[in-house]
């Protein structure tokens, strides 16, 4: 066997292998009375004419596809059968699905105001008609941006094997009218969008050398223009065998492909599943259960929408606005003159509360589309799949990064969802809280009233933890267990931290305090019993941080003693000076004695006889101190006939008696 010089594929004596699929000429633009036949027979199943005008012009074989069209292919997916036509199409005509969920790991949201994002956005596709989506975007021009960035990524991440130049598009792609509307008023077009297969059809336009624009506008309904692309590919096919280039050959092979176009679905109990969600299911069963599945993020941020899709409708979520802003579609600014809550922790609460509560409405809500995925048994059968916290959490987590993805490095966002899901409490499924419209300052006086009232259940105190988890862990003020021993161990999570703090007033007050800051842009700050934050010796405010929070505020050893008064703490910090200057004493007079016992060879001290230098130093500051000690007392007796009450020295001079009595 050797090699062919000029397209590197296998021959035996001149002749090409079974190794690559063999040349074809590209069929002809059908006749366009086949083309009327096929459009009148979509029409009678109910499909708008520019939907039945796109469709009917994709196929190099009309006349074999019509007899489908009244008897269509069933293909099942949970809850629905798919209707299904197929047969050989032009590539050329097929568009890779623009919101390819494949990519929704790396859709960046206008809530993260990150400059130089992707043109890529998760707009849903919804059910419009009979074998009809519908989708809205801003305009054709950001259609064909956003068509050319999900082909070139797909492309990127993924390479089909074995390489479709060699063989062409093998398996047949799986795709439904889509109808573009635009923002810009521009006259809606109908497209043939890939919903499964995408890779396949963007590599294979790549082969072909065909734009976003050629596919979307110029070679889908421009008969003149389609015939020019295929004359060219036959041109190659005329040249002498040995004269085709390999780029020429992966042209025509991938010039036609086998194709499954869905035209309606079938629902086990009408009204459950519509043609969006049956489509969605259908991507899920090749992708999201196989065993090298998507990237979590991708699968959780397409199962997010979806969730979020299925409570907008639902009701749950109470306008297009809010789930625009839990979607990430809106900014902090924008979201302000839907007179919604502009806080970041407010949004983060509601995307927890939506996908961890237990309330029957919402949780069949979010339940629905989770489930489309997670199942093989049909909609409406008695056994139906446990849709837990486990497997809503990380979706409502996916929602709440929205906001910095790609404002912070892939590394700090990973950080952050982990240690969001660790900060959490791990029974919100079984706690009964809302998010609600109160200050942290009226979440916190309810959180107090709720521990001094020891009641079981703590709605206040709920909201109030969940709103600061998150802050901690959008400030990395948080971390997960220390697994060494010793006195700097600490294996607790960093939700049984956080557990601490609901026990104690401190703790509360500084889950107040976290809120508080992160609404006005503050790093969350310590402070004292009356609110006021701490400074440090340069008069800074000292942070909360995750040593702060494990040693100080909840150690490991059990609840902290409840915290001084200012005046309070002052005393205390005299008691213990008072104790730290009589041992410094007690450790001087020790010294001075071993000092006096370091003798020459005539058995005289050394401090006699060489320290006259040292001894004056030591008389002088000795003597000073002296003074000091005796001002201090003459003051305090002056003082002493007027203060009611034990003094503070004599209580002192009392611990300390205790102390040199032991």
């Amino acid at each position: 066997m050797v090699s062919n010089p000029n397209d590197g594929e296998p021959t035996v004596n001149g002749e090409r292998t079974e190794l690559s699929k063999p040349l074809r000429r590209v069929p002809s633009i059908p006749v366009p009375e086949m083309h009327k036949q096929l459009r009148a027979a979509l029409k009678k199943r109910g499909m708008d004419d520019r939907v039945a005008g796109a469709i009917s012009t994709i196929w190099t074989d009309p006349e074999s596809v019509l007899p489908q069209i009244a008897n269509p292919q069933r293909r099942r997916v949970p809850g629905a059968y798919l209707l299904v036509i197929s047969g050989s199409v032009y590539t050329a005509r097929l568009v890779p699905d623009p919101q390819n969920p494949r990519n929704a790991d790396q859709v960046q949201f206008a809530l993260a105001q990150a400059e130089g994002a992707p043109p890529a956005t998760l707009v849903p596709a919804e059910t419009a008609g009979e074998g009809e989506l519908a989708s809205q975007v801003e305009s054709r021009a950001a259609l064909v941006e956003q068509v050319d960035w999900t082909a070139e990524t797909t492309r990127n991440r993924n390479k089909p094997l074995p390489d479709i130049a060699e063989q062409g598009i093998m398996d047949p792609p799986i795709g439904v009218a889509t109808t573009f509307h635009y923002g810009s008023g521009e006259t809606p077009n109908t497209i043939i969008g890939v919903r499964e297969g995408s890779t396949r059809i963007s590599h294979g336009h790549n082969y072909l050398g065909v734009t976003a624009e050629d596919v979307l506008f110029n070679l889908t309904r421009n008969a003149a223009a389609m015939q020019a692309h295929i004359d060219e590919i036959n041109s190659h096919v005329s040249k002498a065998d040995e004269d085709i280039l390999p780029t020429e050959r992966a042209k025509i092979r991938c010039a036609v492909t086998d194709f499954e176009l869905i035209i309606g679905v079938v629902p086990d109990v009408p009204g459950a599943v519509d043609l969006s969600q049956a489509i969605k299911a259908r991507v899920a069963q090749d992708h999201l259960n196989t065993k090298t599945p998507w990237s979590d993020e991708a699968k959780h941020t397409a199962l997010a929408e979806e969730c979020l899709i299925s409570a907008r409708t639902a009701g749950v979520v109470p306008s297009d606005a809010e789930a625009d802003w839990l979607a990430g579609r809106l900014t902090a600014k924008e979201v302000v003159a839907h007179k919604i809550l502009p806080f970041m922790d407010d949004r983060a609460a509601r995307a927890i509360h939506l996908f961890t509560t237990n309330d029957p409405q919402i949780h069949s809500a979010v339940r629905r589309p989770i489930a489309l995925v997670l199942t093989n048994e049909p909609t409406g059968r008695t056994k139906r799949p446990k849709i837990t916290t486990k497997a809503k959490l990380p979706l409502a987590v996916e929602l709440v990064a929205r906001e910095r993805r790609g404002a912070a490095l892939e590394g700090e966002l990973t950080r952050f969802r982990k240690t969001l899901t660790d900060a959490l409490p791990g029974d919100l499924q079984k706690t009964v809280w809302r998010p609600t419209e109160r200050s942290p300052e009226a979440m916190y006086q309810a959180a107090v009233l709720e521990l001094d009232e020891v009641k079981d259940e703590r709605p206040a105190t709920t909201e109030l933890r969940v709103r600061a988890a998150y802050v901690l862990a959008k400030h990395a003020a948080i971390r997960g267990p220390r697994n060494d021993v010793g006195p700097g161990g600490d294996r607790r999570s960093a939700g049984a931290v956080i557990d601490a703090l609901m026990d104690t007033k401190p703790g509360l007050r500084h889950l107040r305090q976290i809120v508080e800051d992160d609404r006005v842009g503050l790093t969350p700050r310590q402070v004292d019993d009356n609110g006021q934050p701490r400074k440090d010796g340069e008069g800074k405010d000292m942070p909360i941080d995750n040593e702060f929070l494990r040693t100080k505020l909840a150690p490991k050893d059990g609840t902290p003693a409840e915290s001084l008064d200012p005046e309070a703490r002052v005393r205390d910090h005299y008691r213990h000076a008072v104790l730290a200057t009589k041992d410094a004493l007690r450790n001087l007079e020790a010294q001075m004695h071993n000092l006096a016992k370091l003798k020459d060879g005539d058995d005289v001290p050394l401090i006699e006889r060489e320290g006259r230098a040292h001894a004056r130093l030591l008389k002088d500051k000795l003597q000073e101190l002296a003074g000091d000690a005796q001002d201090w007392w003459e003051r305090a007796v002056e003082a002493h006939g007027s203060y009611n009450g034990s003094s503070a020295d004599a209580e002192a001079d009392e611990d300390g008696d205790e102390q040199e009595a032991a």
